[in-house]
């Protein structure tokens, strides 16, 4: 069963708006900005998983690789981070980009965005 696609689509805007808010006013990598990116992911994760719930995961196939190579590159990245001293982790790189409010406005929204995309996108039961 799951829930309708509207309201799948509704969850991510419902508990983005709030944390793009609290993300912006709160200021970088404080307790309040973390809980609100923490509880919208948490939502969003939480209503995509009841979604699906029952469902059998289609075969991925050829689609897969590009998410297998991109995610094979992120750990690889991460690991020479940790091997190598002085090699700057993604966060390093991002903080002075995101030290901007409307920039990290902006990347919050896009990054929930992205998971509201995920999450409302036709599964193989919502197929003709």
């Amino acid at each position: 069963m799951g829930l309708p696609r509207s309201a799948r689509r509704a969850v991510p805007v419902v508990v983005g708006v709030p944390c793009v808010v609290v993300v912006t006013v709160s200021g970088e990598l404080t307790p309040a900005a973390l809980l609100a990116v923490t509880g919208a992911g948490g939502v969003v994760a939480a209503v995509a998983l009841a979604a699906r719930s029952g469902a059998t995961a289609p075969p991925v196939g050829r689609a897969g690789r590009p998410w297998l190579l991109w995610i094979a590159l992120v750990l690889a990245w991460e690991v020479t981070v940790l091997a190598l001293p002085g090699v700057p982790s993604l966060s390093d790189l991002l903080d002075p980009v995101l030290a901007q409010p409307l920039v990290r406005a902006a990347a919050t929204a896009g990054w929930l965005a992205a998971g509201g995309w995920l999450l409302a996108r036709p599964s193989g039961r919502d197929r003709p």
